[in-house]
């Protein structure tokens, strides 16, 4: 395998986030693999109201990972309000 492409992680808070992109970060690593920073952004939707901590960034390593409001994946628009 060359590269993984189009991999969601999921989280109902920006630490546990982080804490997966730091798992996947280091399991990517250890078999000689590298996380595209360039490449990696996330979403967040907010179905629960619950609040997220606003001054929380979502990072890999010192990389701040963008927000967006919507993204590709696998041919669908996915957007944060949960229509696809």
């Amino acid at each position: 395998m060359l590269f993984a492409d189009d991999v969601v992680l999921l989280g109902e808070s920006r630490e546990e986030l982080n804490g997966g992109l730091e798992t996947w970060g280091q399991a990517l690593e250890a078999h000689i693999f590298r996380l595209s920073r360039s490449k990696t952004e996330y979403i967040e939707c907010n179905f629960s109201k619950r609040r997220s901590s606003p001054t929380l960034e979502v990072k890999v390593g010192d990389h701040i990972i963008p927000q967006v409001t919507r993204f590709k994946y696998l041919g669908s628009i996915v957007q944060n309000n949960g229509e696809i």
